[in-house]
């Protein structure tokens, strides 16, 4: 844990053109921005940190969560780096394997038979209850999830030198897209960039309020029933029947010009084994719904424009450094 800094910002990840996949996919100007190269393997230490250090600012002792695993692992991380406790909330269904890590980062379990959603607001009571510092998405603490995800925006326009013309995210709460989204709105405010890249969603057809929402071409996010989702190892992290920045990511859509689009567990799979065999990265299938999505929307007949694929995952050759 030597070498990091409170003052530095969490990100940096790699970002290359994935030339092996343009020409096994027969796309064009296909860039990989991995945020698996992060300190725990995923997006979320660009939110966690952030986290953790307004809390014990704001002099709490506890970071508390609900999750499905990579933030309680991210969170936890954090959490035990800067001295905090933490507790996290897992789903018992959970078919994840980032409980023994949590544990091993010093916070408390609680596994209970509810879903997702359902735990996001009983933490939100435990939180205000034993004076814990929430940050689960929808908490009165959620902003710092934005500002988190924002700083990819600013990462690609760096590393490409230029706006791409499309960005593909995966959505599950949306929050990753819609704080990507707002950096890219930000720099094209201040006169940074010309124009907002379109963006591609994609989530699993299992359950998924964004991009239902979209399909049915509403304008206001549409919650699901909870008896109508269907959770599976593959598309666990993306299923859900309350996006809780759903509204942000759906309104980044159209503004955007986007496009979403539901990509089946077979799909995922067999695109996160794509990437490893072409791209030697280690991605979980959720996370490949991204490039998945891109091979099925993007129009090779039309102009060239640069495409970047937001891609997690737990890559040994980047976490054992």
């Amino acid at each position: 844990m030597e070498g990091i800094e409170e003052d530095e910002p969490p990100g940096k990840t790699p970002f290359f053109r994935a030339k092996n996949l343009e020409r096994a996919l027969k796309l064009k100007n296909l860039y990989i921005k991995f945020e698996g190269a992060g300190l725990t393997g995923t997006q979320k230490d660009r939110i966690s940190k952030l986290h953790v250090l307004k809390a014990r600012e704001k002099g709490y002792d506890t970071v508390s969560l609900a999750t499905c695993g990579n933030y309680g692992a991210s969170i936890s991380y954090f959490a035990n780096l800067y001295g905090m406790k933490s507790v996290v909330a897992v789903p018992q269904y959970y078919s994840g394997e980032r409980n023994e890590e949590i544990r091993a980062n010093g916070a408390e379990i609680i596994e209970m038979p509810a879903k997702y959603e359902d735990l996001v607001e009983y933490m939100r009571d435990q939180s205000r209850d034993n004076a814990w510092y929430d940050s689960s998405p929808g908490s009165e603490n959620s902003e710092m999830d934005i500002e988190g995800y924002e700083t990819i925006a600013y990462e690609i326009v760096s590393q490409l030198g230029h706006a791409p013309g499309y960005v593909s995210v995966p959505l599950g709460n949306g929050t990753t897209l819609a704080g990507i989204y707002s950096g890219f709105e930000r720099m094209q405010r201040r006169g940074v960039i010309r124009r907002v890249p379109r963006f591609i969603g994609s989530s699993t057809p299992n359950g998924n309020p964004i991009v239902a929402s979209w399909k049915r071409k509403s304008r206001t996010i549409i919650e699901l029933e909870p008896q109508s989702i269907r959770e599976t190892k593959v598309s666990e992290p993306l299923v859900a029947y309350r996006s809780y920045d759903g509204q942000k990511a759906l309104n980044a859509l159209y503004r955007s010009n986007g496009i979403a689009t539901y990509i089946a567990d077979d799909e995922m799979y067999r695109y996160s084994t794509l990437i490893e065999h072409f791209e030697m990265l280690s991605v979980l299938p959720a996370s490949a719904a991204s490039l998945a999505a891109v091979d099925r929307v993007i129009n090779r007949k039309s102009e060239p424009r640069d495409i970047v694929v937001v891609l997690t995952g737990r890559n040994k050759i980047w976490t054992t450094q």
